[in-house]
């Protein structure tokens, strides 16, 4: 649990967690939008997929994008 301010971030420490989690051995991670993601096998192996599930999301983010700037 972070129990300091992020950059750029002022006032009270709000409550945070951290974004993996176990549930009866399995693992699993938390995202802002949409359900939790797993379950995984292995902390690490929920890991790998929280970092291709990101890379997969600013990859649609500039594809979006670029078609944006072509329709306008």
């Amino acid at each position: 649990m972070q129990t300091r301010n992020r950059f750029g971030e002022g006032g009270s420490v709000p409550f945070r967690t951290g974004r993996f989690y176990s549930v009866d051995g399995d693992w699993w991670f938390a995202i802002r939008r949409g359900p939790d993601q797993g379950p995984y096998l292995s902390k690490p192996a929920a890991k790998k997929a929280l970092i291709e599930f990101l890379n997969d999301q600013f990859t649609f983010e500039k594809i979006f994008n670029q078609d944006k700037l072509k329709l306008a």
